[in-house]
């Protein structure tokens, strides 16, 4: 009787450790499982996002009449009949959007169902002269209209395009629809709450 009552209490002591240990195990298991679940959330927007590399969202298109004129003068005094003059239309198109290609893992926020992205602002990622057309071309004398007076005009309309694009609000835009696309990717990947912020 004695070595049953001695064999039970050693077998339920044994039962006793065996279950603390199994209890710590699983604990720290568990945990384990959490941390590698939040390292993969994060990764694996990360790899989403950066799949898409850049984000152009919006495009402005131009229509510019451009007058040109230009004369030949001595001591800021402008010599008659030197005069040479065009008007060009131009057409063209200006694109803005969102650089995804330098997010880091430091810019994503998880907890829970909710996300924060932080971005970077919306910059002008192309300004492109689609066509351009000259019309009443006019030469002075010993003053041709000639290549550089085209290539000096575009140039000079190109800088100001960015200015007008800007003016516009393009960028505003860029990053209002940049908001929408990633908070529908983000949404089917499961996140009930994103917040998306720029400047970073």
């Amino acid at each position: 009787m004695k070595k049953m009552t001695l064999f039970s209490m050693i077998k339920l002591l044994t039962i006793v450790v065996v279950a603390i240990f199994v209890g710590i195990f699983a604990q720290n298991l568990f945990n384990i499982k959490l941390v590698r679940e939040s390292e993969i959330g994060v990764s694996g927007v990360l790899t989403e996002i950066k799949q898409i590399s850049h984000l152009d969202t919006v495009e402005m298109y131009f229509n510019e009449i451009l007058d040109y004129r230009e004369a030949i003068k001595i001591n800021n005094i402008e010599i008659p009949f030197t005069a040479k003059s065009f008007i060009f239309v131009v057409k063209a198109k200006v694109q803005s959007g969102i650089d995804l290609a330098s997010l880091s893992e430091k810019d994503i926020l998880i907890s829970g169902k909710k996300i924060v992205l932080t971005l970077d602002n919306a910059k002008i990622t192309s300004k492109e002269i689609l066509e351009y057309s000259a019309y009443d071309e006019k030469d002075g004398l010993f003053n041709r209209v000639n290549n550089e007076d085209t290539l000096k005009t575009l140039n000079e309309f190109r800088v100001r395009l960015e200015k007008q694009a800007i003016e516009s609000g393009i960028l505003v835009k860029a990053e209002d629809n940049a908001k929408l696309i990633l908070e529908s990717i983000l949404g089917l990947m499961g996140f009930e709450e994103v917040v998306i912020v720029f400047g970073n």
